[in-house]
């Protein structure tokens, strides 16, 4: 899955219209939508606000880690607010863009977390093929599909191969499904309450919408996801 294959024409259209900002990093001028806002608390630390809802100032950046370390490295949030400020740190001691990859990485899990218990959410290569098959079916339309939104697909970034890709094909049957590689096989088990897991699925929905847009906004974070170096396949996982 990637960040521009989320976006549709139409949410490209009402983008051209949204308030802009500048990255105070880069000086690109951006819809703020795209961009991450942060701002200045009493204490004269700065934080993260990925909910755009703290009172203040806002200090924007483009929503990568790199800069917002370049950010921290530069003083470019004490330039932005034209005082003297300081990045907060993290409750363990770990600098602002460490913080605020781990919020995101934690609000992704949620979301998928939030989908199981919503009953949206099947884990297991043959609960994930039955559920596909299920989407793909002649009853469901796939117009009926695309109304309801994607599904999301997620397939552990450390696992095999060629047990991602038994999965992916058959995705590639039904319309609107978003692959999501960012979990590692010990998190999507996490989600699942069971040791390790390589395979899930949430149903289309607003369950997923959530999921994918949380992903989104970690993978945009992260840039590109290099898979974990111990590579899980199905054998090692019992789904």
């Amino acid at each position: 899955m990637t960040v521009e294959s989320s976006r549709t024409e139409a949410s490209t259209g009402q983008v051209r219209n949204a308030p802009e900002r500048r990255c105070l990093v880069t000086g690109e001028v951006r819809p703020r939508d795209e961009l991450m806002r942060f701002v200045v608390g009493p204490d004269d630390l700065v934080v993260p606000d990925l909910d755009n809802r703290l009172p203040g100032r806002g200090l924007w950046l483009l929503p990568r880690r790199d800069i917002v370390a370049q950010a921290c490295a530069k003083r470019a949030f004490a330039r932005g607010a034209r005082r003297a400020v300081s990045p907060m740190t993290g409750p363990d001691g770990e600098s602002l863009e460490v913080f605020v990859g781990a919020e995101l990485f934690r609000r992704a899990v949620n979301a998928l977390t939030m989908a199981r218990k919503a009953g949206e959410y099947v884990s297991g290569f043959e609960k994930v093929r039955g559920a596909l098959a299920g989407l793909a079916g002649p009853g469901i339309s796939k117009a009926g599909l695309g109304n309801a939104g994607p599904a999301a697909l997620l397939c552990a970034c450390d696992a095999g191969a060629d047990g991602r890709q038994k999965v992916a094909q058959l995705a590639d049957h039904v319309n609107g499904v978003e692959r999501i590689d960012v979990f590692d096989a010990a998190t999507l088990g996490q989600v699942s309450n069971r040791e390790r897991s390589v395979h899930g699925l949430v149903l289309p929905g607003g369950a997923a919408r959530q999921v994918c847009d949380a992903a989104n906004r970690l993978m945009t974070y992260r840039g590109d996801f290099v898979p974990a170096d111990d590579v899980v396949t199905d054998d090692d996982v019992m789904e």
